[in-house]
């Protein structure tokens, strides 16, 4: 009998144990989320506020590094390489929310955000660019002048397309997993289903623009940019509350 109760209360303590680790998951994946909705306002205010070089301006993007670094850098994305890495724990947490409706397809969309992560991170454009900025401003002839203004026009069209997600390579995986994570929340309601409905208008907007870019690379870019933009934003606000609101029914 004794040794009944030892094994029980060990299950409870074990219970209790798992309980708060995926509490804490939960409100490490909420507070990301939540950041990762502020840097892309942020962003976004910086990039209209200081009238950002167009993507294709290569010299406009030289001159604001050389200028105003600390500008040209959140113009050009930097926090967007925060917010990537404040997917990771975001994803993580909702796998954990929504394993137990489709453990499947949840392994399949952590998988397609991790890797569409790490080609993000692989394929980001800002530190070569930033790098030839420099090279550019320490040219002392005209020829040198124009082979890393040549090299940088070069480096922003492999770029194809910026943005929440980041480039072609890396966005198409992550707006996939997007879909299937948001049509999962509809299927479980654990969040409610407005997130999900804005999860698949954001994420299914964001594959299109994607896919539009990587098949045709000189047309990058999208008049629904805005709308992708507002309902991501909007999005990993309602993430953020939804795992909040899981963690604290938690144990």
């Amino acid at each position: 009998m004794t040794t009944q109760l030892q094994t029980i209360q060990g299950d409870k303590v074990n219970s209790k144990a798992v309980d708060s680790k995926w509490k804490s998951l939960y409100k490490v994946g909420g507070v990301s989320a939540l950041i990762i909705g502020i840097l892309l306002i942020v962003e976004m205010i910086f990039y209209i506020a200081t009238s950002a070089p167009s993507l294709a301006d290569v010299a406009g993007w030289f001159a604001l590094f050389q200028n105003n670094r600390f500008v040209g850098l959140i113009d050009f994305g930097i926090l967007e390489l925060y917010a990537l890495a404040l997917f990771v724990p975001m994803f993580l947490a909702l796998y954990a929310a929504l394993r137990r409706t489709s453990e499947g397809a949840m392994t399949t969309a952590a998988i397609l955000a991790f890797v569409g992560i790490a080609a993000n991170f692989a394929t980001n454009k800002l530190f070569p660019l930033l790098t030839l900025s420099d090279l550019y401003a320490a040219a002392t002839t005209a020829v040198q002048k124009s082979q890393f203004l040549a090299a940088g026009q070069a480096t922003l069209a492999l770029g194809a397309l910026g943005g929440i997600g980041g480039s072609v390579e890396g966005g198409i995986p992550v707006a996939v997993a997007g879909l299937i994570i948001s049509a999962i929340m509809l299927r479980s309601n654990i969040m409610g289903r407005a997130v999900g409905f804005i999860g698949i208008l954001a994420n299914g907007i964001g594959a299109v623009m994607y896919i539009n870019a990587a098949a045709a690379p000189a047309m990058a870019g999208s008049p629904f940019f805005v709308v992708f933009f507002m309902l991501s934003v909007i999005w990993f606000i309602l993430i953020a509350r939804g795992l909040f609101q899981i963690a604290g029914q938690e144990g």
